[in-house]
């Protein structure tokens, strides 16, 4: 397996440590990779001090395994998107690394720069990433009082991960990223008024977070725990899934295992549970393989009112008018 590592740093260091690896020469803020183990493209561009980007689209001939090594430097701060693709992902800290390497979710992930982290990339997929590197000051001087609250959590905080479904708009702004062929003349200005775009998308979206962001690093194994549970969630959607079931599984109390769902995903487990049953529900609906009943009980559903009400007030509309 091919191993890729870099330290967090503002996008163009990152660009370059990962050329370095692949032997290739960077020519006008991107490169392309095209070997026996990856044929991809790397994009990168420095807006500012504060606010950095890279979009990478690639797919492995062979596995790959990509470590991003955390820093002491706490003014940064890293939200990446993954929306196409397949992958597993890893929270780790220089003492502990779990043995179960857990599904990577399409959604953002947003930590502070000392949290470590592996991804494992399987051969034969296609994957599309953004990686936006921010810092602290630059983020306090930028935005507007609108978000102030969140914005205080995060300058404040030392350490956090949270996790973040992408809502329709975050999803089709990132499309439109990726998408874009815009001249090279202007690329990069374009690029830049689309990542303040999607950086105020993002923070409205979690604004109204119950958690304070506070992670230190004894919680690395709670969090890798926690995405642990969550596949095991994803493979049995079907099932009863209470609190006390999910908790006894990774010998939490129930107390814990809700703190920790909030502080990392932004809601309650039973709210988690019913996001990622809809996502699911709206991507078989989608498929067209199957009747509202049959997704219904595939979700765990026996009343379909209640399935038809869950899914509306998650997605915004009945799973019938999605048929239409």
């Amino acid at each position: 397996m091919k191993e890729v590592a870099y330290r967090i740093g503002h996008t163009p260091f990152i660009a370059q440590t990962i050329a370095n690896t692949f032997g290739i020469k960077i020519k006008n803020s991107s490169y392309d990779i095209k070997n026996a183990l990856v044929d991809g493209n790397v994009e990168f561009y420095q807006f500012n001090e504060g606010l950095s980007i890279q979009i990478s689209k690639f797919k492995p001939e062979a596995p790959i395994k990509v470590t991003r090594i955390g820093t002491n430097n706490q003014e940064l701060i890293i939200l990446d998107f993954h929306i196409v693709g397949n992958a597993s992902l890893n929270i780790t800290n220089n003492n502990i690394e779990s043995e179960n390497i857990n599904g990577l979710q399409h959604g953002a992930y947003f930590a502070s720069s000392e949290i470590e982290s592996f991804a494992v990339f399987p051969a034969g997929f296609y994957n599309e990433q953004l990686h936006i590197v921010m810092d602290k000051k630059w983020l306090k001087s930028f935005f507007s009082s609108d978000i102030e609250e969140i914005l205080h959590k995060v300058i404040a905080s030392e350490s956090f991960f949270m996790y973040e479904h992408l809502t329709s708009k975050i999803t089709a702004l990132l499309i439109t990223i990726f998408g874009s062929d815009v001249n090279a003349d202007f690329r990069q200005s374009y690029l830049h008024g689309k990542t303040i775009e999607l950086l105020s998308l993002f923070f409205n979206r979690i604004k109204n977070r119950e958690e304070n962001l506070n992670y230190t690093t004894s919680n690395y194994t709670d969090v890798s725990n926690l995405f642990e549970l969550m596949q095991f969630v994803d493979d049995h959607l079907d099932n009863d899934l209470s609190v006390q079931r999910l908790a006894d599984k990774i010998g939490y109390s129930e107390s814990k295992l809700q703190k920790l769902c909030k502080a990392v995903y932004g809601k309650s487990v039973l709210k988690e549970i019913t996001q990622r049953r809809m996502n699911k529900a709206l991507e078989l609906l989608g498929s067209r393989k199957y009747t509202i009943t049959e997704v219904g009980y595939k979700m765990g559903y026996q009343n379909m009112s209640h399935f038809s009400s869950a899914f509306k007030r998650i997605h915004g509309f009945l799973p019938s008018k999605y048929l239409k």
